[in-house]
């Protein structure tokens, strides 16, 4: 299945980068390194961009799935489902330097990585004068957010991890070594930084990297590094900009594109054949997708916490539940593990809802960034800083917008699981959950998901320990390089 999602997406591909309103998508994608210099006109340069963001954001599987995968199903929001052993390594701890997904999102991530080196090597290269305003240095810090924004998973995902800045010979080692993670956050930060002080707060045509996805980046990274005074004041940056709620929680995923809320988001249109594949590896068949074992299940405990909030309203925009039987589902899905035919009902992920063929996906966007992400991570930041009761309010806001009361909650501690709560109802399988839980503690983490329990009460026995926090450096970079080393406990 994995093979007919990566041959189908290839193939897509080759229309180009969607949903733009100019001609950015139009250009001539040139994201490979070169003999010589290739980039001579501003007309390469965007090419070239164009090339960079359709590697990271649509031939990487990480966009594609993979962030729901590691994101949530490794937490507690999912069960990893379907029939795919590694995706079953990633969801019970028992990943292993041969585990494909470690694989895939090791060397996903550096391809996106290379080509956005070559863009920040090669265009300076091009006279200033080619280009309209400030042109060149927006393309370059364009691609620095691709290359920040890919380190950022890479370091949350496996720690230390080469540090490659440049695709120039001599410029970098051919087989370079680990970086600590300290320095991977610090260019993360340098990258973003470089790039805030260039781009613009709007583009004329959507899916490109502003002013307030950097920043937003920022705040997020900052937090991650738990250095929580400058996260709190990229949030107020992002919050004083150009975003506003949508009043409607409903309106993020009926189809509904690039919204006031939206920071960044994927652009996918099925008139360029681009699609996320979303829809039909989650779906039921009643929604007209392929039929095959269904990803990420909805947990039984996710599901409890919506219900015990009286949360209806992200319950029913996030969670399809539909009845089974022995033969699997009324529209002809076999029962997706780990529930039976014992299961009267089961849920399934529901933030994706648009198809437009059996073997194809949605159209909905993928959000990547948006306002109330980093609303709700403003009033962590509060909270850490001490300053509880500023942080309550930010809390009740999201919250109203779905028909719920204020939290009761008022010392540092209760709020700040009230915070962490907040965030899982909110952005659920939006691949925030894993990250979320790790800036909690990870003890509490570990705690938390070796009480975890199957559909049917039943104790899953996860093997997680300190080590497991970090995935294994996958086996085959490792003899490809020999200065790499692996991670501890595997």
């Amino acid at each position: 299945m994995n093979n007919k999602i990566y041959i189908l997406t290839i193939a897509a591909m080759a229309a180009g980068l969607v949903s733009c309103k100019k001609d950015f998508l139009n250009k001539l994608p040139i994201s490979q390194g070169t003999v010589g210099n290739y980039y001579k006109t501003a007309s390469d340069a965007e090419g070239g961009l164009v090339g960079a963001y359709q590697q990271a954001f649509l031939t990487d599987q990480y966009w594609v799935w993979d962030y729901t995968t590691n994101g949530d199903a490794r937490a507690d929001n999912c069960y990893a489902g379907g029939d795919n052993p590694d995706n079953f390594g990633v969801d019970n701890f028992t990943t292993t330097p041969l585990n494909g997904n470690i694989t895939r999102d090791w060397q996903g991530p550096y391809q996106d990585i290379y080509a956005a080196n070559t863009v920040i090597d090669k265009v300076p290269q091009i006279p200033a004068a080619s280009f309209s305003g400030n042109r060149q240095q927006e393309i370059i810090s364009e691609a620095k957010f691709i290359r920040a924004l890919s380190y950022f998973q890479l370091v949350t995902s496996y720690g230390a991890v080469p540090l490659v800045t440049s695709t120039i010979a001599g410029k970098f080692q051919p087989t370079p070594s680990r970086t600590a993670a300290t320095e991977i956050y610090a260019q993360i930060e340098k990258d973003l930084l470089d790039g805030e002080s260039v781009l613009p707060a709007s583009f004329p045509n959507v899916g490109r990297v502003t002013k307030g996805a950097v920043q937003a980046l920022l705040a997020k990274v900052y937090a991650q590094e738990g250095k929580y005074q400058q996260c709190l004041d990229y949030c107020n940056k992002v919050i004083s900009g150009p975003y506003s709620l949508v009043p409607d929680y409903k309106t993020l995923f009926d189809g509904t594109k690039n919204t006031t809320e939206s920071i960044f988001e994927i652009q996918h249109s099925s008139a360029s054949g681009f699609t996320t594949y979303n829809v039909s590896l989650y779906l039921p068949a009643i929604f007209g997708t392929y039929s095959f074992k269904k990803f990420n299940l909805p947990t039984n405990d996710l599901v409890a916490l919506y219900k015990s909030q009286n949360d209806n309203i992200r319950l029913s925009s996030s969670i399809y539940t539909a009845a089974v039987s022995a033969d699997g589902l009324a529209a002809g899905d076999p029962i997706p593990a780990p529930y039976t035919n014992k299961s009267p009902t089961v849920p399934f992920l529901y933030k994706w809802k648009t198809n437009i063929s059996q073997f194809g996906g949605g159209t909905d966007n993928t959000i990547l960034l948006r306002l109330a992400d980093i609303i709700l991570l403003k009033a962590e930041a509060l909270n850490q800083l001490n300053q509880t009761p500023a942080a309550i309010p930010l809390v009740n806001q999201i919250r109203a917008r779905v028909k719920l009361p204020g939290i009761t909650a008022t010392s540092k501690a209760d709020v700040g699981l009230a915070i962490l709560n907040e965030r899982r109802m909110e952005l659920a399988f939006e691949g925030q959950r894993w990250n979320d839980l790790l800036r909690y503690g990870s003890d509490y983490t570990i705690t938390l998901m070796k009480s975890q329990v199957d559909p049917f009460g039943k104790p899953l026995n996860y093997g997680i320990n300190q080590n497991k926090l970090l995935f294994p450096v996958p086996l085959n970079e490792i003899q490809l390089d020999g200065n790499l080393t692996q991670n501890p406990g595997y």
